[in-house]
């Protein structure tokens, strides 16, 4: 996923979260219309998804879900490597040991 699509998953996971719970909010048709094109862009390209169907959009989502998460970097290696960081950082401040 590119990061302008990472970007608008992230600023709309509540309705991964939904999914995850078993349901699905309202959701508007601008949002539907660019999970539809991701879908189209990252998983099938003659994909055609029925707005007022509950579940099409269930499925649709549930499947994005495992795109947007596999695209995702790991948090925890990035808070690792950042901890790492300043432990290093800390080891060369400071007065040499004689």
């Amino acid at each position: 996923m590119n990061q302008k699509d990472l970007d608008f998953c992230q600023q709309h996971i509540i309705n991964f979260e939904s999914v995850k719970l078993g349901f699905t909010r309202n959701i508007p048709f601008d949002v539907l219309g660019e999970y539809e094109r991701m879908y189209r862009d990252y998983l099938d390209n003659q994909f055609i998804l029925t707005y007022w169907c509950g579940d099409c959009v269930f499925d649709m989502l549930k499947r994005l879900i495992v795109v947007f998460e596999n695209a995702q970097p790991n948090v925890q290696d990035i808070v690792e490597n950042t901890q790492q960081e300043v432990v290093e950082e800390k080891k060369k401040r400071g007065r040499q040991k004689k």
